[in-house]
């Protein structure tokens, strides 16, 4: 696991308009997850999560996958 350093941050560099996006990386940063480091975890390309924070959208299953690493679980509620 990567040290973690604060002036690494990507949390400045979140363009993908996306809730659920900008929450994993938000939460990613409190728990101290590198990109790096989730995406061995859970099994995807590194570059899928830098992808997902520019512009790409993640599918429900991969987004999933990520939360339940950091300990959430994605639900759906009515407006």
């Amino acid at each position: 696991m990567k040290e973690w350093k604060p002036s690494r941050s990507t949390l400045n560099r979140i363009t993908n308009n996306n809730e659920i996006v900008r929450f994993l990386f938000e939460e990613m940063h409190k728990q101290q997850i590198h990109e790096c480091d989730m995406s061995e975890r859970v099994g995807f390309h590194r570059d899928t999560l830098r992808k997902w924070r520019v512009r790409h959208q993640p599918r429900v299953n991969d987004i999933e996958a990520c939360l339940d690493f950091l300990g959430y679980k994605l639900k759906v509620v009515r407006k």
